[in-house]
């Protein structure tokens, strides 16, 4: 690899490794020379790779807007490749660039042999998602906050608008700013299950089906056979949150591509805890503490 270990260690990854740790561990990689417009990965690739960059330009697409062109050293595809991720956007080397790769596989082998290397390698990618949880946090605080002055503006228009003489046009405007408020409150903000939180939904068939998003008010479960409810009918089921059970109800809004999506009624205050205490749970491990 023709970069220093001196210029290797400035990639954070590899932060805190003595040069002999990163001369071991550079070692492993393999040259891979790729002419201009050559595609290292697209979307919705599994990751099985993590790659450096030594020379040259490699663009970061999502679809087809560029939001980064990289310079060595850079790492590339590191999280995915490490997790098994799909990949979410296209790499695409925009000047003739010198990269070097290791597979998922060797990379995890490397590791089970080289402790010394593995513990602080995996150190500095705990301290970059961490990093990387802290500044999405940032974020969606700057973005809660514009929500709430937003619905506190909508309010004080839809009661000026209460206050005024009734008009065809002041009807209408208050309709649309109560459904606004109405779908911003925070028990309609919809979560994915994870994986170390499944949900799902039996059926009064006895069907057991995978919830995919679930917040106080709404769900949606994935089916993927037999015979689809129909939009507006009435459901229930029996709602598993990782442990507890508890019985639903509903109205069927709409299927799409064998994914219903349901109105839950309002919940018995014991029954509606314990679908909070779940929504918290998976909440929590988005937020660090």
């Amino acid at each position: 690899m023709p970069l220093s270990p001196a210029e290797l260690a400035c990639i954070p990854l590899l932060r805190g490794m003595t040069e002999q740790q990163i001369v071991k561990l550079a070692a492993v990689f393999e040259p891979l020379s790729l002419s201009e417009a050559a595609v290292l990965f697209r979307e919705g690739d599994r990751a099985d790779a993590f790659y450096l960059l030594t020379a040259g330009e490699v663009a970061i697409q999502e679809g087809s807007d560029i939001r980064f062109r990289l310079k060595p050293p850079a790492p590339i595809g590191e999280l995915g490749a490490l997790a098994g991720l799909t990949r979410n956007t296209t790499a695409v080397v925009t000047q003739g660039a010198e990269l070097w790769k290791i597979t998922r596989e060797a990379l995890l082998r490397f590791f089970d042999q080289n402790g010394d290397i593995a513990v602080p390698f995996y150190q500095n990618q705990m301290r970059l998602t961490a990093d990387k949880v802290r500044r999405d946090q940032t974020r969606l605080e700057d973005m809660r906050g514009n929500l709430i002055r937003t619905q506190k503006a909508m309010k004080q228009m839809r009661d000026l608008l209460l206050e005024t003489v009734e008009t065809p046009l002041s009807e209408a405007l208050h309709g649309n700013l109560e459904t606004l408020i109405q779908n911003n409150r925070r028990v309609n903000y919809r979560l994915v299950p994870p994986l170390t939180l499944p949900a799902e939904v039996r059926l009064d068939t006895g069907v057991e089906l995978p919830i995919v998003q679930i917040s106080r008010t709404h769900l949606r479960y994935s089916q993927a056979q037999g015979q689809l409810p129909a939009g507006k009918a009435s459901w229930s089921a029996v709602l598993r949150l990782s442990g507890p059970e508890i019985p639903v109800s509903g109205k069927v809004l709409r299927t799409i591509d064998r994914l219903v999506d349901v109105e839950l009624d309002l919940l018995f205050e014991e029954y509606g805890s314990i679908l909070d205490g779940y929504l918290t749970r998976v909440q929590m491990l988005d937020f660090m503490v």
